[in-house]
C-alpha cells in the first residue's frame, strides 16, 4: 500500500488531522503505528462511538496500524460518571461497554482480537512509572493552561471543580506515553488534551504524537432552540431521542428516524444528510445509498454521488419521509451484527442491567 493510500484511509471522514505533514512523515518512516482511542464508561453506546469510532478504527486496520481501546475506568471516577461508583465502573467497563464495542467492530467485520482492550486499572498496575510521566506531564502545563482544557471532561471552564479534576487533562495526556501512542484519536472534543500532548510530547517522552480527529454525528433532534451552531448538533447519549444505540431494535431505529428533525429542502442543518454523509458515504463523495419508494412518488432509486442526494432534497425531488425510510433501512442492516451480539444470554442481561444503572 502507498504513502497516498494509507493518508488516504487514516483521514477520510475526519475533520482535523495534527498534522498532515507529521502523520505522512511517520508513514515513510516504517515505524509501528500505535494507536488508541479512550472512552469514559459513561453510558449507553450510541452511533458516534459504535460507528464512527470502531469505523475509523477498521480505516487504520487496513492501513497496517496496532489499534487499542482504553477503557478509561479511572477517568470515568474522576469525571463522576456512573455516580463515582467504583464497583459499578468495573462492571459495566467490561460486561457492557466493553461488549457493545466488540459488537460495533462485528458492524464492519473485525474480530476483537484485532484490537487490544486495555483498562486504566490494568495500565496502572503494569507500569508504575505512569504516574512519574503524570508528574512530568503536569510540571509542562500552567494551572491556566489545565483548566481551559477540562473542557475534555464536558465541563465549562470557569465553574468550580473538584482537585480531582484538575488531574484528567494530564492523566490523559500521560496515557498516551504510557502507551507508546504516536497517533491518538478522538472527536475534536478531545483536541486540547490532544494539542497539549504534542506540546509536551518532546520533553516528556522524546516524540511529538499525530491527532486524528473523525467527524462527529448530528444528533437527530436538530439544533438547540435559537441557535445554528455544529455544536449543539451533536449527538447526545445523555438525549436518548438525539440517538441511536447500537444494540437498538428495527423497530426503535425506524420509530428515531421518523421523529427525526428534518424539514424540507432544509441541507445545512439537517441530522439526516450529516448521517447519509458521515455514515453512509463514509465522508466520500461517491458511495451507494439506495431508498425505495412506490412508483407514484418517483420509483426506487439508488444514489452515487452524495452532491445528488442533497441536490433532489434541495429541490423537494427527495421528500423527508423517502429520506429517513433509506436511512432507517440501511442502518438496520448495517447494525445487524451488533443486535445477533447482543442475543447472548449474558450481553442482553448486561444491557438490561446497564440500563439500569443509568435511571
Amino acid at each position: 500500500m502507498t504513502t497516498e493510500e494509507k493518508m488516504h484511509l487514516i483521514t477520510r471522514n475526519c475533520q482535523e488531522v495534527l498534522t498532515e505533514v507529521d502523520l505522512k512523515s511517520l508513514i515513510e518512516s516504517g515505524k509501528p503505528i500505535n494507536h488508541y482511542i479512550g472512552f469514559e464508561i459513561s453510558g449507553l453506546v450510541h452511533l458516534g462511538t459504535g460507528l464512527m469510532s470502531m469505523g475509523k478504527i477498521a480505516d487504520f486496520l487496513k492501513a497496517g496500524m496496532k489499534c487499542k481501546i482504553f477503557l478509561a475506568d479511572f477517568h470515568t471516577y474522576l469525571n463522576n460518571k456512573l455516580g463515582g461508583n467504583w464497583e459499578d465502573i468495573r462492571w459495566a467497563s467490561v460486561h457492557y461497554f466493553k461488549q457493545a464495542l466488540i459488537a460495533s467492530l462485528k458492524c464492519f467485520d473485525i474480530d476483537e482480537s484485532q484490537v487490544e482492550f486495555i483498562s486504566g486499572k490494568k495500565l496502572y498496575e503494569e507500569n508504575p512509572i505512569h504516574w512519574e510521566t503524570f508528574m512530568r506531564v503536569g510540571k509542562h502545563i500552567t494551572l491556566s493552561r489545565n483548566l481551559r482544557s477540562i473542557s475534555i471532561m464536558g465541563k465549562k471552564q470557569g465553574t468550580d471543580v473538584d482537585m480531582a479534576t484538575l488531574f484528567y487533562p494530564p492523566l490523559q495526556v500521560a496515557d498516551i506515553f504510557t502507551m507508546n501512542v504516536n497517533l491518538a484519536h478522538a472527536g475534536i472534543d478531545q483536541r486540547k488534551a490532544h494539542v497539549v500532548a504534542r506540546e509536551v510530547g518532546p520533553a516528556v517522552a522524546g516524540y511529538k504524537p499525530v491527532a486524528v480527529h473523525q467527524n462527529l454525528i448530528a444528533g437527530l433532534t436538530g439544533p438547540e432552540p435559537g441557535t445554528n451552531d455544529a455544536e449543539s448538533l451533536k449527538m447526545s447519549k445523555s438525549k436518548p431521542n438525539s440517538a441511536i444505540f447500537v444494540h437498538d431494535t428495527p423497530d426503535e431505529i425506524r420509530e428515531k428516524i421518523k421523529k427525526a428533525y428534518g424539514p424540507p429542502k432544509e441541507i445545512e442543518f439537517n441530522p439526516l444528510l450529516n448521517w447519509v454523509k458521515i455514515l453512509v458515504f463514509w465522508g466520500e463523495e461517491t458511495g451507494e445509498f439506495k431508498v425505495e419508494r412506490l412508483e407514484k412518488f418517483g420509483g426506487n432509486v439508488v444514489y452515487t454521488k452524495y452532491a445528488d442526494v442533497v441536490a433532489d432534497y434541495a429541490n423537494e425531488k427527495l421528500f423527508p419521509t423517502d429520506l429517513k425510510n433509506g436511512l432507517a433501512e440501511w442502518l438496520i442492516k448495517k447494525l445487524e451484527p451488533a443486535r445477533k451480539y447482543f442475543e447472548i444470554k449474558e450481553n442482553s442481561q448486561a444491557l438490561i442491567r446497564m440500563k439500569k444503572l443509568l435511571g
